[in-house]
């Protein structure tokens, strides 16, 4: 589940980069810097939920090791692991190919696109949209993880 910490703090550094485009920069640098920012903010939370679904649904379908006759001799666990059939790889992949991460990667290229074919594209203040909420949410659960919060 996404922390209601992150959406906030992502809030508020959106509502800071909107003034200071307002009072600092033009209308191209808003635009430009608004685009690259939600698109990048739906792409790593988009991705973010699709992998936590995925670990959910690993842990829900792990079996618990009661005895020590469930666990097997290490060869025959090797061989195991290398019979893993297409069906199954599709399931391991789900993640990454999850419809979430699939419409938000949509909308980051249809932002480039719109961007570009109104000559209106700036690579530093599409750069700086992208980029900022990558390192506050990387920077938030390093944070979180350290505090033993996760």
């Amino acid at each position: 589940m996404i922390d209601k910490r992150i959406i906030n703090t992502l809030l508020i550094v959106d509502i800071g980069v909107v003034l200071f485009c307002y009072f600092f920069g033009t209308r191209t640098w808003l635009i430009n810097s608004q685009i690259g920012f939600l698109s990048s903010i739906l792409v790593v939370l988009a991705s973010m939920h699709s992998y936590s679904k995925m670990v959910q649904r690993q842990v829900d379908n792990a079996k618990p090791l009661d005895d020590e006759d469930d666990i097997e001799p290490q060869e025959e666990a090797l061989k195991e692991e290398q019979k893993i059939s297409v069906l199954e790889s599709l399931k391991n992949s789900r993640a990454s190919i999850s419809l979430y991460r699939i419409g938000a990667y949509g909308v980051f290229a249809l932002g480039f696109l719109y961007l570009s074919s109104h000559n209106i594209f700036h690579i530093p203040s599409y750069f700086a949209g992208i980029s900022l909420p990558i390192v506050i949410i990387v920077t938030l659960l390093f944070l979180q993880a350290k505090k033993g919060d996760v």
